[in-house]
C-alpha cells in the first residue's frame, strides 16, 4: 500500500466518523475529570471507547465509503492496516484527552499510565475490529475478548506487578489481532 493510498483511507474514514470521534473525546475528557487519579480509569474507559470506535467501523455503517474501498486496487491486507489506522488513532487520542482531564483536574500522572493505557486501549481496539466482519454471538466474542484483553493488561500491572510484561501482552495481541482482521478482510477481498 502506498502513503497516498494509506493517506487516503486514514483521511475518508477519519472525515465520515468526526462525530463518533468528537463524541468519544468529549466523554473522556469528562471522565477523566471527574475519575480519580488511578490506572484503572483510563485503561478500562478508554479501552470501551476504542470498542466502541472499532465498531463504527462495520460495514454498512458508511456504505460510500465501503464501495470506494473495495473497488480500489487494494489487497484484504492493505485495507485492513488503513481501516485500522483509522480506530487506533481515535482511541490514543482519547486516552490522550482522558489524560487531559486528568491534569486539568489535578492529579499527576506517572509515564507509565499513559504507556499501558495507550497499549492496552489500542491492543482492545484492533481485537475488536473482528467483530466488525462478524454477526451474532461470534461478534459478541470478539467484543468480549477486546473487553478481555485490557482487563488481562490491567490485571498484568496491578496483580501481577509487571509493566514491561503488560506492553509485551499488548504488544502481541495487537499484532495477531491485526493479522486476523487482515486475514478477514482478505476472505472479501475481490481481487
Amino acid at each position: 500500500m502506498t502513503a497516498r493510498a494509506l493517506f487516503g483511507v486514514l483521511q475518508a474514514r477519519l472525515y465520515a466518523q468526526r462525530r463518533v470521534v468528537l463524541s468519544t473525546c468529549a466523554g473522556a475528557l469528562v471522565a477523566g475529570l471527574i475519575a480519580p487519579a488511578s490506572l484503572a480509569g483510563p485503561v478500562l474507559f478508554c479501552s470501551l471507547l476504542g470498542i466502541v470506535l472499532a465498531l463504527s467501523q462495520s460495514p454498512g455503517v458508511h456504505p460510500h465509503l465501503d464501495r470506494c474501498e473495495q473497488s480500489a486496487p487494494l489487497f484484504g491486507r492493505e485495507l485492513a492496516r488503513g481501516k485500522a489506522l483509522v480506530p487506533c488513532i481515535a482511541a490514543a487520542l482519547t486516552v490522550l484527552v482522558y489524560m487531559t482531564g486528568q491534569l486539568l483536574g489535578g492529579a499527576p500522572i506517572p509515564p507509565l499510565t499513559l504507556l499501558i493505557a495507550l497499549g492496552s486501549t489500542v491492543a482492545g481496539t484492533l481485537v475488536a475490529l473482528s467483530a466488525t466482519m462478524r454477526r451474532g454471538v461470534l461478534r459478541a466474542l470478539y467484543v468480549l475478548l477486546a473487553a478481555a484483553t485490557s482487563l488481562v493488561a490491567f490485571a498484568l500491572v496491578e496483580v501481577g506487578r509487571s509493566v514491561p510484561g503488560a506492553l509485551a501482552f499488548c504488544a502481541v495481541v495487537a499484532f495477531l489481532a491485526l493479522r486476523q482482521y487482515g486475514e478477514t478482510l482478505a476472505r472479501y477481498d475481490p481481487i
